[in-house]
């Protein structure tokens, strides 16, 4: 090169090597043509070269050249000694590296080496007895290694490990071994791995070389496979986003996008290529503009900006779009996400700002404030219960306002019934709304239930322990269930009717569970109680029922109540008998030792499956959904004190289990096919949870549950009926209203 400050050749551009006897070498000429005393040194190298500390199979002379003025040329000798790639065969270019510490450039030339068998004859042999592992992450594995004498004599062995990183091997790299003439010997390497994050799942080939003095080498491979382990983390940031960031006092019709960044964390041995994917039931609301795929770095975290574009209304409230991020992975040997999917919210404000819009606000609000005036608002406080009719037209609802109130279905809507009862009347001390009045118990109403067999017929669990029995037709009542020495206090908080109607339990707060019979449908219940089991006695706990249901042969009864655990109550052949050894008790505790179980812990909702009757779903108050087959698990377990049995259904008889929600789930439902349940709770969601024949969690139809209805206010019951074109859900909670829902198929 003519601006070359360093001038370089070769005396040969190929040379051939057999044997370390043979050591084969070249000169390299190199001039300096700077303007300036510069020294210079040679390097050379080989593709595949073993770069084991210690092994050489090259020397330079001289080592470093003395400082040299201009014009000057020195001559280096290069003496190749042994065969830079250990047992090759064949032909590969050498790299010859000319370079000065004081002059800012190298020069590369290249020699062909020809690397020939030496033909004699190996007197090593090395074995592998295990040629592919498998391991983990600062997990140990041994490496056998058998090496033979093949000759006469006695030699000294060094054994090296080549192609793993010095630093996972324990104890070093290399072995000495001493061998008698046709002997043999066993050594271990050990290998160890790093952190998650320093070992990337892969393959590591690796190569034993045995090298006696004056001995040809020997060698053989391996593989090491690092296997995949650890786990991906998803934050969504911000979670909830106002379009545009910040209000303004005049319009604004310019900003039509917002952001948001999805940080991924991978705290794995994989390396990733990740997309994400925008989805929810408002995606076709906006548009997502994500990034192309991100890669995901061994222990560092990604973050991928996300925009989203969609329509501001010019005037309104504007609206909230419900979205969520799924992550979707290149490589899904470890799964997904952790969390899989991560919702977040965009609320659009309207163009038009709100004070330009108080005139119609006013309006609006007006129209409100006469909607919503006394007597339209049906309850005035809580809904504790709501059922339907067995047609499916009617529903009756009970709350703390101490009413019970009738409502029609009219297609997609509830509209209060005719009231039954005075235009003036008063509950509990207070002036009470006329539509839909049934009845007035003057206590507040903690549940309803309609007679399976007669419609027509309800019953009413009061706060006062009192069962009330009313006709629909003539709003009267017509009779009242009162235990023999019960409290005043002793609220009734769940009641079941058998399919014949001519059995109704009761649970109480007290713990105690009471079984009311009659001998017809045309007879009046008898006034005292045919069996009454005190289950705080029976547990030796503080035990409060607060829900119940019967299966449909109605040969089990379940039980829910506080500590999370549930008893069932056995009748033989439909015939309940008081005594504890027709009790058995089941503890969700077992499932998770970590979730709690205290006295404010409960089972709050049950329900059996219409077409198997052991097979029961239960939801508690850390939001678990929990599907037990306890023909499985009823005979399980030891007897507990008193004679009560303890189930062992946690080991055998759990067909499913899911958290629902982060709060409590207050009441479930089963569908009259067994393919849909229905849940709602504290967190104010009406979910439907999409079920298999064999009653566990369908995962493809709704692998995170089916948003049926969101509000802000808890659900404290629900009830569903089948309907022409799909179900029918209806809502009672904890901002005093009764609503309608429907799930279309």
């Amino acid at each position: 090169m003519e601006n070359s400050a360093i001038e370089a050749s070769l005396s040969t551009h190929a040379l051939t090597f057999r044997s370390p006897e043979q050591p084969v070498s070249f000169e390299v000429s190199v001039g300096n043509n700077s303007d300036q005393f510069a020294n210079f040194h040679v390097e050379v190298s080989a593709p595949g070269e073993n770069l084991s500390s210690g092994y050489k199979w090259y020397k330079i002379s001289p080592e470093v050249a003395a400082a040299q003025p201009h014009g000057s040329t020195t001559t280096f000798q290069v003496i190749i000694f042994e065969s830079p790639v250990p047992g090759f065969v064949g032909t590969i270019d050498l790299t010859v590296r000319v370079f000065s510490p004081q002059l800012r450039e190298e020069r590369r030339l290249v020699v062909r080496l020809t690397i020939e068998s030496d033909r004699r004859p190996s007197l090593i042999s090395i074995e592998l007895p295990v040629r592919q592992f498998q391991i983990y992450p600062r997990n140990t594995v041994d490496i056998p290694v058998r090496v033979r004498n093949l000759g006469q004599q006695f030699i000294e062995v060094v054994l090296k490990l080549a192609g793993i990183d010095s630093g996972w091997l324990m104890g070093g790299a290399e072995r000495r071994v001493s061998l008698a003439p046709a002997s043999q010997a066993e050594v271990n390497f050990q290998c160890q791995p790093p952190a998650v994050t320093k070992s990337p799942s892969q393959n590591y080939p690796f190569t034993i070389e045995a090298v006696g003095f004056d001995l040809p080498a020997s060698s053989n491979t391996g593989n090491i496979e690092i296997l995949p382990v650890g786990f991906f983390g998803l934050t969504i940031a911000p979670k909830q986003i106002q379009l545009p960031a910040q209000g303004r006092w005049l319009p604004n019709w310019k900003e039509k996008t917002t952001s948001l960044s999805a940080a991924i964390k991978n705290d794995s041995n994989l390396y990733q290529q990740v997309d994400i994917l925008i989805q929810g039931r408002d995606l076709d609301l906006c548009e997502p503009i994500v990034p192309p795929t991100a890669n995901l770095n061994l222990g560092q975290t990604t973050t991928i900006p996300v925009e989203i574009a969609t329509k501001r209304p010019w005037v309104g409230i504007g609206k909230t779009l419900h979205l969520e991020a799924k992550p979707v992975l290149s490589d899904q040997r470890l799964g997904t996400t952790d969390p899989a999917t991560e919702s977040f919210t965009i609320k659009v404000l309207p163009i038009v700002p709100l004070w330009l819009q108080l005139l119609a606000l006013g309006a609006i609000g007006g129209l409100i404030a006469l909607l919503l005036k006394p007597g339209t608002i049906a309850h005035t406080e809580f809904v504790n219960s709501v059922r339907f009719s067995g047609d499916g037209d009617t529903v009756i609802s009970g709350s703390d306002d101490c009413t019970i109130r009738r409502w029609q279905r009219d297609s997609q809507k509830l509209v209060p019934a005719r009231s039954l009862v005075a235009s003036q009347a008063t509950a509990c001390g207070k002036s009470q709304p006329p539509q839909g009045l049934l009845a007035t118990p003057n206590r507040a109403v903690s549940v309803v239930r309609l007679m399976p067999e007669d419609s027509n017929r309800l019953a009413a669990g009061l706060e006062n322990g009192n069962v009330e029995l009313w006709n629909v037709t003539t709003a009267k009542k017509t009779a009242e269930l009162v235990a023999p020495q019960q409290k005043t206090d002793d609220r009734v908080f769940d009641l079941v009717f058998s399919q014949d109607s001519n059995y109704l339990f009761v649970g109480h707060g007290s713990g105690t569970v009471q079984m009311w019979q009659r001998s017809a449908a045309d007879r009046q219940f008898q006034l005292s109680a045919e069996h009454s089991i005190d289950l705080k006695s029976q547990l030796k706990i503080g035990f409060q029922v607060r829900s119940l249901a019967l299966s449909g042969d109605r040969n089990l009864l379940a039980i829910g109540g506080n500590y999370k655990q549930f008893v069932v109550w056995q009748g033989q052949n439909r015939n309940f008998e008081a005594n504890s050894s027709n009790l058995a008790i089941q503890k969700l505790a077992k499932l998770d030792e970590k979730l709690s179980a205290g006295t404010g812990d409960f089972i709050w909702g049950l329900a059996f499956a219409p077409n198997t009757p052991a097979t029961l779903a239960t939801a508690d108050s850390d939001g678990y959904i929990t599907i037990w087959d306890l023909a499985s698990c009823a005979q399980s377990g030891g007897a507990a004190a008193e004679g009560v049995k303890e189930l062992n259904c946690h080991s055998t008889g759990v067909k499913a289990r899911w958290q629902a929600s982060k709060q409590a789930i207050r009441s479930i439902a089963f569908s009259e096919d067994g393919k849909l349940l229905v849940s709602g709770g504290d967190d104010g969601k009406l979910m439907g949870w999409w079920l298999t024949p064999k009653y566990e969690l369908d995962r493809v139809k709704s692998p995170i549950g089916q948003e049926i209805y969101r509000g802000d206010r808890k659900i404290n019951s629900i009830d569903l009926k089948t309907i022409d074109r799909g179900v029918a859900i209806i809502t009672g909670g904890e901002d005093f209203q009764v609503k309608l829902h429907q799930l279309i198929n």
